[in-house]
């Protein structure tokens, strides 16, 4: 017969099996739902993110996280194999639902990154609240200037004042210290110019995911070809001489050629059997100086003659 000292001990292994399936119906109480679509997933990283991302860095990232014990593990198989079409795809999507609920922030592509960024109209009351002064607005030289180099880049700093007709070396300057405008290389040209084009803060500054968006701002200003503006930069070579070319006058050896005699052609000889040379060129000799009648002296004759006559 137990006594009540017993008791306790009798129950100690029921309460201990208890208490592992208490603490495992805990945590599946607390583990998390899946994220509904991989649209929410996307937008949950742009918003975490100080810099803009590119899908390649969405998806790299939604592929790196593995389902833990407990979760839905054929959603989340789901979300670890997709694809970057499947990525472009919930891009798509959120910034189609951005744009319809009217969130003050929108989804914007710029130079094949994307990124959360707040509505122009709202710009004022977020430089309110973070305390920030106007920022600084370019000139109309600045942007005429920028301009140029944007449709007709890599360009030179010569070719850009042929256009405007005024020096810009303020203007270039200042597009530099904002980090619109860079250094892009040097032109073959005599002197080595420097060629000068946009920055990636330029396609994010203009909301542009790429420079092709410029020639649908305006259609009678085309961007030019870039492949076609490098060659006109590339340094031309000198054309190859053909083999065994010789300069006129010099033979083989590199001294002076002397012709040899033209051989007899057949039938070049008459029926003497004299062979028929080219006619000789005439040679003028000019009379030695003294010799031959004057002028004078024949008018000095024809005096005397007279004179003897006379007589």
């Amino acid at each position: 017969m137990n006594t009540e000292e017993d008791t306790p001990a009798a129950e100690a292994p029921e309460a201990a099996s208890a208490a592992p399936e208490a603490a495992r119906q805990a945590k599946r109480e607390s583990v998390l739902p899946p994220p509904s679509s991989l649209q929410e997933i996307v937008g949950a990283l742009l918003f975490a993110s100080e810099t803009p991302l590119s899908a390649a860095d969405l998806r790299e990232c939604v592929r790196s996280v593995h389902p833990d014990e407990g979760e839905a593990s054929d959603v989340m198989s789901v979300y670890e194999s997709c694809t970057s079409r499947e990525i472009e795809n919930a891009l798509h999507g959120l910034e189609k639902e951005l744009e319809r609920c009217g969130a003050g922030f929108r989804l914007v592509n710029a130079g094949g990154t994307y990124r959360l960024q707040t509505a122009p109209p709202c710009g004022r009351y977020v430089r309110a609240l973070l305390h920030l002064d106007r920022p600084t607005r370019l000139s109309r030289a600045s942007l005429e200037t920028l301009a140029i180099i944007a449709y007709r880049q890599p360009i030179s700093k010569a070719e850009v004042e042929q256009i405007r007709g005024v020096s810009v070396d303020t203007m270039v300057k200042t597009l530099m210290d904002l980090q619109l405008v860079r250094l892009v290389g040097r032109s073959e040209l005599p002197g080595h110019p420097y060629l000068y084009g946009t920055t990636p803060l330029f396609l994010e500054h203009f909301g542009l995911s790429s420079l092709q968006q410029l020639n649908e701002l305006d259609p009678t200003l085309q961007r030019d070809d870039p492949k076609e503006r490098a060659r006109k930069y590339e340094k031309k070579k000198p054309p190859a001489e053909p083999a065994g070319a010789q300069l006129p006058g010099l033979d083989a050896n590199g001294d002076v050629a002397i012709p040899s005699p033209a051989a007899p052609a057949e039938g070049g000889a008459d029926d003497a059997g004299t062979e028929e040379r080219p006619p000789e060129r005439p040679i003028f000799l000019m009379p030695p100086v003294g010799d031959g009648p004057d002028e004078d002296d024949a008018e000095d004759d024809e005096e005397e003659v007279e004179e003897e006559d006379a007589t």
